[in-house]
């Protein structure tokens, strides 16, 4: 069930993409649109709607970086992904969503323009499967900072046995595992499952843990109508 979310969040993006696009862009990339007519009306709503300007130029601005990176290779993704989300504002999750933990669908944290870390790693995540960079090379991993805070950031391997690129919005530097010497590597995750730190890997379902997950994909599915 999560697979299946995951996959239609990554095809909504790259539909997103191309709703304010010209006629032209559109019909370059006609093997993407023909897929996702019915993702239309929701995705004009959620652009087109009561938001603000900033709002939509927001979404015209991913919509061009989903746009301009599908050829580019997946580490220029990596950075590109990465630099776009670090501009937006942390928040906390009490502040803006009035709740103590709230995980945003990418939709959600746009239109906000703001999120805390879990907010940037999914974000980065769906925006990456968008652009065709794997899932099983994508963990979304929960950390500790040395001051022990609790934090999420998004791990890449570029092969997948190699050391992961760390994707952080408190240190934007695109560092690897090993050079993240101030992180305490928990869990991680992705649209595969889980994996403990002992890198076992488990199914994600409603009986463990990450239940905000489950949550939030239900939010996508129900953002596509």
């Amino acid at each position: 069930m999560i697979a299946k979310y995951s996959k239609c969040l990554a095809l909504n993006l790259v539909k997103l993409s191309f709703v304010s696009a010209p006629f032209c862009c559109i019909a370059a990339h006609a093997d993407h649109t023909d897929k996702f007519d019915f993702l239309m009306a929701e995705a004009n709503h959620q652009i087109n709607s009561e938001h603000d300007k900033q709002t939509s130029q927001r979404f015209t601005a991913w919509e061009n970086l989903i746009h301009h990176s599908l050829g580019k290779t997946e580490e220029e993704k990596i950075k590109l992904v990465n630099d776009f989300f670090n501009r937006m504002n942390w928040v906390s999750d009490k502040e803006l969503w009035n709740k103590k933990d709230y995980w945003a669908t990418p939709i959600e944290s746009l239109i906000r323009n703001a999120g805390d870390c879990e907010d940037f790693s999914i974000a980065k995540y769906f925006t990456l499967l968008a652009l065709d960079v794997p899932a099983e090379q994508l963990r979304i991993s929960y950390v500790k900072m040395a001051d022990q805070q609790n934090h999420m950031v998004l791990s890449y391997y570029p092969t997948l046995d190699s050391t992961p690129i760390i994707l952080d919005n408190f240190n934007k530097k695109l560092l690897k595992k090993s050079e993240r010497l101030d992180l305490t590597f928990m869990f991680s995750f992705n649209s595969d499952g889980l994996w403990l730190s002992d890198n076992k890997m488990i199914a994600i379902d409603d009986d463990n843990s990450l239940n905000h997950w489950i949550s939030m994909m239900r939010r996508i599915e129900k953002e596509q109508g």
